[in-house]
């Protein structure tokens, strides 16, 4: 079992000089670091991974993370900067309880260049173990603490971001990216380094035969095949190594994507979300505003097409458009003007039927008396045909117009409290459009758009990751696919050749024991597996205070397949999806079971420091959450924001032997109440559990 005794880092970015004790009291196992976001809680939990492992310590790729502050500046503080981690840590026997102190001094020094970047130009690792007659240096440090104190293979389980490890059952990519991710945990926590450098040293043997085999089959096929197959394997050893690098980098770009949001949230939180708000509020005004002022113009047009209607002449002049027509009328009866027009007869008997139905094609009565009739209104004088279309076009007016002159008044009156009621909107939408603008101009603009452009900046670069895994991911299909058959033919040819029975029966050899090892672990994942799938299912359902024999309970069980799938079963045993049917709280709830089981399974007694472990989680599965951690844990570092230890305070007093609070002097004057006075951007420490503030840390808004 090994165990912090305390840290102190230098300009290790924000933590320009920052020492933290931790409790080792195995009543009191917790240290609680309370810090808000952007004080320095992952920048702690990442300063503590590069002490104790170097650079690969460090999420994704050490070239493009610098360590140094933000804001140093090489003519004020130097044109280089040393970084230094001392961490003090003490290991226990498990059977005598005796105690050994080791202290660990890890620096780095970096340059600066003139286009804003850095170099390395220095890395030194010391180890001494302390005792009474002095300090004893460890030769070769970093195998010492690889063998003997904590292997890199299980960094991932005692240190955790909390954000970060919701990629075991979240993704934004497919399915097969968290099986890599849970594959690659389980097989960290079995330390299976000694098996799989085995496997490595046989395949080595294996391929020293088949060279061994080439150089023997010179100026024949086996040569070429050999060759071939060498070089296959070659290539997909650089593209595994391809693989997990890039899967580093996409597991580290979902941690910036995570904090990305993080920080927008945290913005919209403190005023930009009302701006926001008020910006959609103000187009949906204006674009409502466009469209009124379209339809008054759409009302005025009808307007004017009514007032210029003949149903107002018939509306003002009634009496007289019925005398006219009742003489044109009389007129028609005593036949002095015909009642039909030419143009109809015309028609009509083009058609060969009457508007009544009747027969009028050629040779029929109906076809003699139209054109009888068409006869004689061809014999119609000049004022006789005026007087005709005349009296139709009165017919057609009256019946038009049956009741016009009510209804145009009714259609006026409707037309104008239309038109009044469209210009009272504009003028209230006019009058909302200027104070929503006045409103957008008094807030402080947070910069959304930019954490806006950060947010979809990750989440371009996660999509490339992606597609780049997944082009290697098929590139090594192909190979080995091109590679089994190669090896078919190869094998096929070497039979037929007995003089090279020895070099095969070596290669053969190491093709069984490496057939065993393969086995051996593949047992060991399955067994483990089982034990942690067992395991997690019960600190989950504790966590989440879920009974699985509760009738119409909506969580029964969790599961961890032989596929590395973490799987949730709901009411019946209907499969449900982390990603989209558990709630935030349970999502932190299962992350933290899978992490929290496998440490129990390992049976590795070590320091679990998490950062953000109670995000998202609340009431009743928050303090179940903390209470399981307390008690399962040798030693607990929680880096927590106030949201999450709200609730919580009675657990934290029982199980907490340290407590500090973290500052961020850049918060000045926004958000701390009194000025740092360092001068610099960097995290200030002091002692102040969760329920206090100092002059240090006491802030204008509740913690």
């Amino acid at each position: 079992m090994i165990q912090l005794v305390k840290a102190r880092f230098t300009n290790f970015r924000l933590l320009r000089d920052v020492e933290l004790s931790f409790a080792r009291d195995a009543e009191s196992p917790v240290t609680v670091i309370r810090a808000e976001n952007g004080t320095g809680k992952t920048t702690v939990l990442t300063a503590l991974t590069w002490a104790l492992f170097g650079d690969e310590g460090i999420p994704g790729r050490r070239s493009g993370f610098r360590l140094h502050p933000i804001d140093w500046d090489p003519e004020r503080d130097g044109a280089s900067c040393k970084v230094t981690a001392d961490v003090t840590f003490v290991t226990v026997d498990d059977e005598s309880g005796l105690e050994t102190t080791y202290d660990l001094i890890r620096t780095e020094t970096e340059g600066f260049v003139e286009d804003g970047g850095f170099t390395i130009e220095d890395k030194e690792l010391m180890i001494f173990r302390k005792d009474g007659s002095g300090d004893e240096p460890i030769p070769n440090p970093t195998a010492f603490l690889n063998n003997r104190v904590l292997p890199l293979t299980l960094k991932d389980v005692f240190f955790i971001d909390g954000d970060r490890a919701l990629a075991f059952i979240e993704t934004t990519d497919e399915r097969s990216a968290k099986r890599d991710r849970v594959e690659r945990a389980v097989r960290q926590l079995l330390g299976l380094d000694i098996l799989e450098s085995a496997q490595k040293h046989l395949d080595q043997a294996r391929r020293d035969a088949m060279q061994a085999i080439k150089r023997e089959a010179q100026g024949t096929s086996l040569e070429g095949l050999t060759d071939q197959e060498n070089n296959i394997v070659i290539e997909i050893e650089r593209l595994e190594a391809e693989k997990t690098s890039l899967e580093d980098d996409r597991l580290a770009t979902e941690g910036r994507r995570r904090k990305a949001d993080e920080a927008l949230r945290d913005a919209l939180a403190s005023g930009g979300a009302e701006r926001k708000s008020l910006e959609q509020e103000l187009t949906s005004t204006e674009r409502r505003l466009a469209e009124e002022r379209r339809h008054y113009q759409d009302l005025i047009a009808q307007q004017r097409k009514l007032v210029n209607s003949p149903s107002l002449a018939i509306a003002m002049a009634r009496s007289s458009v019925v005398k006219t027509s009742s003489l044109l009328a009389s007129l028609e009866e005593q036949k002095v003007i015909p009642n039909t027009l030419p143009e109809v007869v015309q028609d009509r008997l083009a058609r060969g039927t009457c508007i009544c139905g009747r027969d009028v094609s050629l040779g029929s009565d109906g076809h003699t008396a139209l054109c009888a009739l068409l006869d004689d209104s061809r014999q119609l004088g000049e004022s006789q045909e005026i007087l005709m279309h005349l009296s139709n076009v009165a017919r057609r007016v009256m019946i038009d117009s049956q009741g016009a002159d009510g209804q145009w008044a009714d259609r006026a009156v409707l037309s104008q409290t239309e038109v009044a009621h469209s210009r009272k909107l504009q003028a209230e939408d006019e009058k909302k459009v200027a104070e929503l603008r006045a409103r957008v101009t008094s807030i402080p603009d947070r910069d959304i758009a930019e954490l806006d452009k950060m947010c979809s900046g990750e989440e371009a670069e996660l999509s490339r990751l992606t597609g780049e895994i997944a082009r290697r991911t098929e590139r090594i299909t192909v190979r080995s696919e091109e590679r089994v058959r190669i090896n078919r033919q190869r094998v096929d040819a070497e039979k037929k050749e007995t003089r090279y029975l020895r070099r095969l029966a070596e290669e053969t050899a190491a093709i069984d024991l490496l057939s065993v090892i393969a086995g051996t672990i593949a047992e060991l994942s399955g067994e483990t597996l089982r034990e942690v799938s067992v395991k997690m299912n019960e600190i989950f359902l504790n966590m989440i205070v879920a009974d699985p024999e509760q009738a119409g309970g909506v969580i029964q069980r969790a599961q961890l397949t032989e596929n590395y799938d973490i799987v949730v079963a709901g009411p019946g045993g209907r499969s449900l999806d982390p990603d989209r049917d558990l709630s935030g709280a349970q999502r932190r709830a299962l992350t933290l079971s899978f992490i929290l089981a496998l440490v129990e399974v390992s049976g590795v007694k070590a320091p679990n420091v998490v950062d953000t472990p109670l995000g998202m989680t609340s009431g009743p599965v928050r303090r179940a959450v903390l209470q399981y951690a307390a008690d399962h844990s040798s030693q607990l570092v929680l880096l927590l924001t106030n949201s999450e230890i709200a609730g919580t305070e009675d657990i934290l007093d029982k199980y907490t032997g340290r407590a500090y609070t973290l500052t961020n002097t850049d918060h000045y004057p926004e958000r701390l109440k009194n000025d740092p006075e360092t001068g610099r951007i960097e995290t200030l420490v002091c002692e102040c559990d969760y329920s206090l503030a100092c002059r240090i840390c006491e802030r204008k808004e509740a913690m």
